[in-house]
């Protein structure tokens, strides 16, 4: 393409990029809201008085739930297509932390009450993020 043409599809391009962003940016939000909120602690409070698991734990989920949410900003054919699929990538994540949650039967609570990191903190991070590699892979085609 030439400069010309490059800058004349500039701004369908450039709004297409901020509702895919957009988009994007309030399902990982809203996520980790989703997330914070089924959770016996405020994730928020913690993270503000510097607690180190649940940083870990909690910055794992972040990075686990915006990969996929990445993949499908990428893939979708339309705005609605993403908000779809954005959906099931923070439901995929939501699951990953139930299930971690009840395997580790308490154990992060511990460790954030005690503001000690431990193994639960640090399996549930690479967990949680390899739960969204994996949903990225199969979401990106």
């Amino acid at each position: 393409m030439t400069p010309a043409e490059i800058l004349a599809v500039f701004p369908s391009t450039f709004l297409s990029f901020l509702i895919a962003f957009s988009l994007g940016v309030v399902f990982w939000v809203a996520g980790l809201v989703v997330v914070s909120m089924i959770t016996p602690h405020s994730e928020l409070t913690l993270l503000r008085a510097g607690n180190t698991p649940c940083a870990l734990a909690f910055g794992g989920k972040a990075v686990g739930m915006v990969l996929p949410i990445a993949a499908v900003a990428r893939t979708a054919a339309s705005p609605l297509d993403q908000a779809i699929w954005c959906v099931v990538a923070v439901a995929v994540q939501l699951v990953a932390h139930l299930v971690l949650t009840t395997l580790l039967e308490g154990r992060l609570k511990r460790e954030i009450d005690a503001n000690e990191v431990g193994g639960a903190a640090v399996f549930i991070a690479f967990i949680q993020i390899g739960t969204g590699i994996l949903n990225n892979a199969v979401m990106s085609g």
